[in-house]
């Protein structure tokens, strides 16, 4: 009886889906528009606790089993014809190994919804994997899971879900991520620092957190440096190099992305909740503390002010971190490194570098009006050719971090 219910529910949802005001419906046309972009499972759960649910009940006691079904909504129009066994697989992963063959598998176009029924065991876990290039829309994309707006095939566009009955271990199937990775700045005092990565949602595989996938090397000339492991766990490697590093000299650690926790996830590097198969590796600098032989602390900028009526802009700079004096290179100071940008659009600067080796005097040749901003660029350079630190972090020159810019 509970299955004529949920039958009875789900005509009142075509019917609804059929209405002409209905916001859910596809319409063809508009996907033929914006063919090139591949479609989606937005949603998924089961026919007997919907969406969001991954918990199979049975909706009819007198059969044998446990009879429920999976639901899947997708995000635009699919071809009714992808939609067959060949499609998908479902596999026991705890206590069993066994596979699943859907009793029914059924689309429903005017709701964008695939249902997936069948016979399910007391006490399982099951992992359902829609197979990448298997489904497509009606303009013949294939499903993008990792949402890169490409086709890579398997195992990346893959598409995974996980259901369970009573009290089965349901399957992992959440990437690991990054939760912390240290040195990251520069002004780091100890010689013998700790390299370490923390990960989250775990937990990783142990194995594969070795030197093979752990490096690191001086920025400057991609010179080696040995490291030890000191310790690994489910949730981190730290290591140590064998040898003190030197003052005044920058590092680079890199972590390979082709790693991945104990239920075979690759790591999901970038944070962006996807995996993708050139997923970037972690690769992160660090730098030790000047000593009087060494001049590698970076500028930063200090304080910019607007003044004499709008007619200039005084940029002074001090060393990252420090606070301390610093000596500027005029001549990076340029049109194209320093910029100053109202309402008008951008303003011609003569730069005035004789008052203060610290700062410059940007000198507009026209009156600023409106919001002024100020753009510092990175390759701004003290005397020893210390690229800006623009973040603040004792890092300079990275030209995704390290341009600077305020509203004056």
């Amino acid at each position: 009886m509970k299955r004529i219910i949920v039958g009875i529910s789900l005509s009142l949802l075509l019917l609804l889906g059929c209405a002409k005001d209905n916001p859910f419906k596809a319409d063809p046309e508009v996907q033929r528009e914006g063919g090139n972009e591949h479609p989606h499972i937005d949603m998924a759960g089961t026919e007997s606790g919907g969406f969001g649910n991954f918990q199979f009940s049975d909706l009819d006691p007198e059969k044998d089993g446990i009879q429920d079904a999976v639901i899947l909504s997708f995000d635009k129009e699919i071809d009714p014809s992808t939609i067959t066994a060949a499609s998908f697989e479902m596999v026991e992963t705890d206590p069993g190994a066994g596979s699943i063959q859907f009793t029914n598998i059924s689309y429903y176009p005017e709701i964008r919804t695939a249902i997936l029924a069948g016979t399910f065991s007391d006490d399982t876990a099951y992992l359902l994997t829609v197979n990448a290039g298997s489904i497509l829309d009606i303009v013949g994309n294939e499903l993008d899971p990792n949402h890169n707006a490409l086709y890579d095939g398997s195992p990346w566009d893959d598409r995974l879900f996980a259901f369970f009955n009573g009290s089965a271990e349901i399957r992992d199937i959440t990437p690991p991520g990054i939760s912390g990775n240290f040195p990251n700045t520069g002004n780091v005092g100890n010689l013998l620092p700790q390299p370490r990565v923390l990960f989250n949602n775990g937990p990783m595989d142990e194995d594969q957190l070795t030197l093979n996938n752990f490096t690191m090397v001086r920025t400057a000339d991609s010179s080696s440096v040995i490291l030890e492991i000191l310790s690994v766990t489910s949730t981190g490697i730290t290591t140590e190099p064998k040898d003190s590093l030197s003052y005044g000299t920058r590092y680079t650690l890199r972590l390979s992305a082709q790693i991945a926790d104990s239920a075979g996830n690759y790591l999901d590097t970038n944070g962006d909740g996807y995996v993708w198969p050139n997923e970037p590796d972690l690769v992160w600098d660090f730098q030790i503390v000047d000593d009087s032989t060494t001049h590698a602390a970076p500028p930063s900028v200090d304080q910019a002010t607007l003044m004499s009526g709008n007619a200039q802009v005084y940029i002074e700079f001090e060393q990252s971190l420090t606070g301390d004096d610093v000596v500027m290179d005029d001549g990076t100071f340029t049109a194209a490194n320093i910029q100053v940008i109202d309402n008008n659009g951008s303003i011609p600067i003569v730069f005035e570098t004789s008052v203060d080796p610290s700062a410059v005097n940007c000198l507009l040749q026209r009156n600023a009006e409106g919001t002024v901003t100020l753009f510092v660029s990175y390759r701004v350079a003290d005397e020893y050719g210390n690229l800006l630190d623009g973040n603040h972090d004792g890092l300079g020159g990275n030209p995704e971090e390290d341009d600077w810019s305020g509203i004056l």
